[in-house]
């Protein structure tokens, strides 16, 4: 085998156990493959020259018999390159599809909108985090189309398959942020797929953990919102920019009026918002479809209430939410993906 350590910048700094498996595999048939190449290419040019083309080589030839030896040897050459191919990769694929007993398990959802982490205790979380040292398995699903659970670093490489759960696992070694994304075209959207493990060192997930258990410790109404806003799925059918998605865009919804399917107008104020997150259905602004799942029973009024003073600072009729902090009137940016990860919010036409 080849010393892994000594060619590593070839791939990504391994962070996980899986790469035992993986980058022995990868240096070894690169490095024979290689051999292969230059030994054929450097045959090739040995008859090229020894062998040039005229009346008497070509005379030569055609009487020439095959060498039986010769082509014996040359078929066992390749076939005892396929065979230490798959020699190599075998106990990295077997130990990829086979999780220790006991791992972490954690249910992904993927889609084109991203990627949701589903924790043992019920939190969601965007980004996935996980302590070093202890395996993690990953019960993945897919929403719509084909994708990939794919970390260079982690060695991890998973297809996840519509009407199928895909399991894959790692074993984190090193503390650290590291990239997750689909490997696979899912659609216009797919360069946004893509989001981070963070491994921690075991008392820090712990204490991540405790932490992101109560979304409003350490943080004021608005800025909950804005967890709440990419933890309970609401990223996944509308935007905060402007764009249409499932569901109409956030941004400049609070305070305004709308042509409702029912044709009613109404004021997007806080009783429509609240009634919109409970009982998506009962009243749907003009131009979308009632597809939104009903949150009635899974979200708390206080929550509500953080949704509600996060669309205020998205809206140029919000002004500023009674008793939320000054300064946390403006949305804190990447705080979502990076800090609290968490639940998903409404979808559909609200």
């Amino acid at each position: 085998m080849i010393a892994t350590a000594t060619v590593s910048s070839w791939l990504p700094q391994a962070a996980s156990t899986q790469s035992q498996g993986v980058d022995p595999a990868f240096y070894g048939v690169y490095v024979v493959g290689a051999f292969a190449v230059i030994l054929v290419t450097g045959l090739a040019m040995v008859f090229v020259r020894q062998f040039p083309r005229n009346s008497e080589n070509e005379r030569g030839l055609s009487d020439a018999r095959p060498n039986v030896k010769l082509q014996a040897a040359w078929v066992l050459a390749a076939l005892g390159i396929a065979i230490y191919a798959f020699n190599a990769g075998l106990p990295g694929f077997l130990d990829a599809n086979a999780a220790p007993w006991m791992s972490y398990r954690v249910l992904a959802t993927v889609g084109r909108e991203g990627f949701q982490f589903t924790y043992p205790n019920g939190h969601l979380a965007d980004t996935l985090h996980v302590s070093i040292n202890r395996p993690v398995r990953l019960d993945a699903t897919t929403v719509d189309v084909i994708h990939t659970l794919q970390s260079p670093s982690l060695r991890l490489n998973e297809p996840v398959l519509p009407g199928r759960t895909a399991q894959a696992w790692f074993n984190a070694t090193t503390p650290g942020t590291y990239e997750l994304r689909s490997a696979i075209w899912g659609g216009d959207r797919y360069q946004d797929m893509h989001t981070a493990v963070v491994a921690h060192t075991p008392a820090d997930f712990d204490a991540w953990m405790i932490r992101v258990s109560d979304v409003f410790a350490g943080r004021t109404m608005v800025q909950a919102g804005e967890v709440l806003y990419g933890t309970k799925g609401c990223r996944t059918c509308h935007t905060i920019d402007g764009n249409k998605l499932v569901g109409p865009s956030f941004k400049n919804v609070f305070g305004h009026q709308f042509d409702t399917r029912e044709g009613v107008r109404i004021t997007a104020d806080e009783a429509y918002i609240k009634q919109s997150i409970l009982k998506p259905n009962v009243s749907i602004i003009l131009g979308y479809e009632p597809v939104m799942t009903p949150f009635e029973g899974r979200i708390t009024d206080k929550e509500i209430a953080a949704l509600t003073a996060y669309l205020r600072t998205l809206s140029d009729l919000g002004g500023t939410p009674a008793g939320a902090d000054s300064s946390a009137t403006k949305p804190a940016g990447k705080q979502v993906a990076s800090a609290a990860a968490a639940p998903a919010a409404p979808q559909g036409g609200k």
